[in-house]
């Protein structure tokens, strides 16, 4: 079975991000740094991605695809080439996970995500 990875660019999240953060999913705290990037999922007809960094250190990630839109936090301060795993809560139930992939500059490079049973692909930033 052949799967062919569909390519979307990101658009800006604004109004999700506003609509988490006043539903207390994501912190509005100190100067967050917003970032969306580059879709490549192997199932969803569209997938969006931005990850916002947190005052505490970390990064809050949110995914929309296809109409499911899931959260996950990582906790970890970034270092460079680290990784982090995170849980995402998902709209209707479902669940995921997502690891985050830092650079030699310990900024964020990708998040590469799966949801239970719908599939997952990777945001580039």
């Amino acid at each position: 079975m052949q799967h062919s990875i569909r390519t979307r660019t990101v658009t800006a999240l604004g109004a999700l991000t506003v609509s988490l953060v006043t539903a207390g999913c994501m912190s509005d705290a100190g100067g967050s740094s917003y970032q969306s990037g580059i879709a490549r999922d192997h199932s969803a007809d569209r997938a969006n991605g931005s990850i916002n960094a947190r005052s505490g250190g970390g990064y809050t990630f949110t995914l929309s695809r296809d109409g499911t839109v899931c959260t996950g936090v990582f906790d970890e301060a970034a270092a460079a080439k680290a990784t982090e795993l995170a849980v995402m809560n998902c709209s209707g139930g479902a669940r995921g996970s997502a690891t985050i992939v830092y650079d030699s500059e310990a900024k964020p490079d990708r998040v590469v995500y799966a949801v239970n049973g719908e599939g997952g692909g990777t945001i580039e930033f």
